[in-house]
């Protein structure tokens, strides 16, 4: 299993590189590959530009497709992974609950993605994607189409329900993204 963190965004709302803030002592971005490293051989951050992260000691990873998004990201992940299956991770939501991602990793079987929704929308930056994604995406990323979840109806795809997941992340923080300094200020994490 491959972990990818995706830290390509401008942080436009936030106003600085989300990535690189700092709650309880960590950056966002350390937060998401601890996160994923329990349960990926591999973790890699995948980003526009590289120079933030040098000191990581994880693989970076410069999105092939520039300025395409969080889909030209999951696209580059697939490409650069070791393995079939990628656990993708967006740098600005660093809460996850580890036995989200074992839901995810657990219902993989016979799909080629696995992805959580609340409510009716799907939660794609907190996903499982396999290599088999990649024909449909690049197809997408082609026709200049950057909306993630619209590549959803070439493949198959194994949606996990809200009322699955909050048996297990009764609060949602798994999905609890920092968008502006404000969200910041407003998480608490216990």
């Amino acid at each position: 299993m491959t972990g990818a963190v995706l830290a390509g965004g401008k942080s436009v709302r936030f106003g600085r590189n989300k990535a690189l803030e700092v709650l309880d002592g960590k950056r966002f971005i350390e937060r998401a590959m601890e996160s994923l490293s329990p349960f990926c051989d591999q973790v890699m951050v995948i980003a526009n530009e590289l120079e933030p992260y040098v000191d990581l000691g994880v693989e970076l990873v410069q999105d092939v497709v520039p300025n395409q998004g969080p889909l030209g990201g999951i696209y580059t992940a697939l490409l650069f992974s070791r393995s079939d299956w990628v656990l993708v991770m967006a740098t600005d939501m660093p809460f996850i609950v580890p036995a989200m991602a074992s839901l995810l990793i657990d219902s993989r079987e016979g799909f080629d993605a696995v992805v959580p929704k609340t409510g009716k929308f799907f939660e794609p930056l907190l996903a499982l994607y396999n290599r088999r994604c990649l024909p449909a995406i690049a197809r997408q990323l082609e026709s200049e189409e950057r909306q993630i979840i619209r590549f959803y109806k070439k493949i198959k795809v194994r949606s996990i329900e809200e009322t699955e997941w909050r048996t297990i992340d009764p609060r949602g923080m798994s999905f609890k993204n920092v968008n502006t300094p404000e969200d910041l200020g407003e998480i608490q994490w216990t």
